[in-house]
């Protein structure tokens, strides 16, 4: 698994966020979401900024620069 992939589905469980729920809240399909936390597809920047404003976090953080 990449970085993105695991950080995306450990700051999902912390938040208690259901990939059902990211997926509405950026407008999203779940499968779409799903292939995010699977690893086999990558967020577009668009919705990598998206998903950050979502989760409260940095796309820093998300890709595996920053700790």
């Amino acid at each position: 698994m990449n970085k993105f992939t695991i950080r995306l589905n450990e700051t999902l469980k912390s938040l208690g966020m259901s990939q059902s729920e990211l997926a509405r809240k950026i407008n999203m399909s779940v499968s779409i979401v799903n292939n995010y936390c699977r690893g086999r597809r990558e967020p577009s920047l668009d919705a990598l900024m998206l998903i950050c404003k979502a989760l409260d976090e940095s796309a820093d953080y998300l890709l595996g620069i920053v700790d």
